[in-house]
């Protein structure tokens, strides 16, 4: 039963990314035009948004979001996921209606074809660079200035020991503190179940529900500003309570 299991799992993996690269190969045009230009940044957005939930659809996962989405377009957040799937990019498209862009490894901007989303819109930094890194940060600073929403996932990468958290980088409270902006932890519960990050035929993939928790904001007061450490630990804390390691597919 065990391998019957694990063999669906696998064609269903195999299956996702196949919607997942035809579609973009599809939208590839309208993606390579939008995505160029600042002024269609927006609209580009807004079409991020209907593909990720037209893949979704199509492999069968679904979402149930507990907690409120912050929709308030005169404030900007950090919002800071664990990261245990790919289908949290996915999902956070899903799930957030005001436009955010991302702020994620150098290595993305390699990938082809999937690299169009990181070549202007979305910003990619470079930690073994200190000059690059901090470029990344100032870019960032001006979009969030301008009225953006940031995404930064504070382990930097998905763990292999998910659900386990790996320790979270400084980054996103550094820049909480210096731009006095809330932060938005959110616990994606059970994606590394619905699709480990692995290739081996027995990883854990299958379609479901997708279980989110958007918790309050974290208010970083502009009188009394926290040590950086406790609002990077707060903010592990808050996404770990939430954090189920029990529940199979």
């Amino acid at each position: 039963m065990k391998w019957i299991k694990g063999l669906f799992g696998f064609i269903w993996k195999i299956y996702f990314f196949l919607v997942v690269a035809i579609s973009i190969l599809l939208l590839y045009p309208i993606y390579f035009v939008w995505l160029q230009n600042e002024r269609h940044f927006k609209k580009g957005f807004n079409l991020i948004r209907k593909h990720a939930k037209f893949i979704l659809f199509c492999v069968g996962i679904r979402i149930k979001v507990i907690g409120s989405i912050p929709d308030d377009d005169n404030t900007s957040y950090i919002i800071c996921p664990n990261h245990s799937s790919y289908l949290d990019i996915l999902i956070l498209y899903a799930v957030f209606p005001n436009y955010f862009i991302f702020l994620g490894k150098k290595e993305l901007g390699k990938v082809p074809v999937f690299n169009i989303f990181f070549k202007k819109m979305n910003i990619l930094v470079d930690r073994k660079n200190a000059k690059a890194a901090h470029q990344s940060i100032v870019k960032a600073t001006e979009a969030m200035e301008k009225g953006s929403n940031l995404v930064i996932f504070p382990e930097g990468t998905i763990p292999h020991t998910a659900p386990k958290m790996k320790p979270f980088k400084n980054g996103a409270f550094r820049l909480a503190r210096q731009l006095k902006m809330p932060i938005v932890p959110i616990t994606f519960v059970n994606n590394w179940k619905l699709l480990e990050d692995s290739m081996q035929w027995t990883a854990k993939s299958c379609p479901g529900i997708s279980k989110v928790y958007i918790h309050s904001p974290i208010i970083v007061n502009s009188d009394e500003p926290q040590d950086l450490l406790t609002l990077r630990e707060q903010t592990r804390a808050v996404i770990q309570s939430k954090l189920d390691t029990t529940d199979e597919c």
